[in-house]
């Protein structure tokens, strides 16, 4: 019998974490669950697994960070991401950063684990509700956000960067050490230049222009 591969888990939602660990834990070896980037850059440091199964939103960090850190530290490992994000764009970037799959968070279990199975190098897979929305959307125009970045302030990016990091007006405020009322003018500043109008719209710019 062949050994079984080691996985990793990195997921800020302890209870979908944990629903994870106890699905994956029977057909894998989970060598891991952390809810940071901090703690899993830490393990890989001084471990080694053949999955890693990411989030690409965490408590301290974006999942695109920590990708690009892994690949800076030279870790071998077959990247999948796991996300309730199903932007076309985003898809497309964490695909030319070499990520080997992207799932979202409504994928059933069996599928997950034929994904799982199938991952090798210079392959990229995506499960089916994935595929059908790039396919539909395979015809739309893309806007360009160029000219609208370039018109954002250098305080509405780290701003934009602490937002899709997880972090609420308040913790922004605390950090800058400005008022709310400060970072709440910036928000609306910010959903303005960019034609948006919640967080969720944020975070997917983000990880698609930064």
């Amino acid at each position: 019998m062949s050994e079984l591969k080691k996985i990793i888990i990195c997921e800020d939602h302890p209870i979908y974490a944990k629903g994870m660990e106890d699905f994956l834990q029977n057909h894998f070896k989970v060598v891991g669950n952390f809810k940071s980037g901090k703690e899993l850059i830490s393990f890989f440091k001084e471990n080694t697994a053949d999955l890693l199964l990411l989030d690409l939103n965490l408590v301290d960090t974006t999942g695109i960070e920590i990708i690009e850190k892994l690949r800076l530290l030279e870790v071998d490992v077959k990247i999948i991401i796991i996300s309730m994000y199903n932007d076309k764009l985003l898809i497309e970037k964490c695909k030319k950063l070499g990520v080997h799959a992207y799932c979202s968070k409504h994928i059933i279990n069996s599928e997950l684990l034929d994904i799982l199975r199938r991952v090798e190098d210079n392959l990229f897979l995506v499960d089916k509700s994935i595929k059908k929305k790039i396919k539909s959307n395979s015809s739309s125009i893309v806007k360009e956000d160029f000219e609208k970045l370039s018109n954002l302030t250098s305080r509405e990016k780290e701003l934009i960067k602490l937002f899709a990091k997880g972090l609420t007006s308040k913790e922004i405020a605390n950090e800058l050490f400005v008022s709310s009322f400060t970072v709440t003018t910036h928000k609306k500043n910010i959903y303005k230049k960019l034609d948006i109008n919640s967080v969720a719209e944020l975070v997917t710019f983000y990880y698609e222009n930064f």
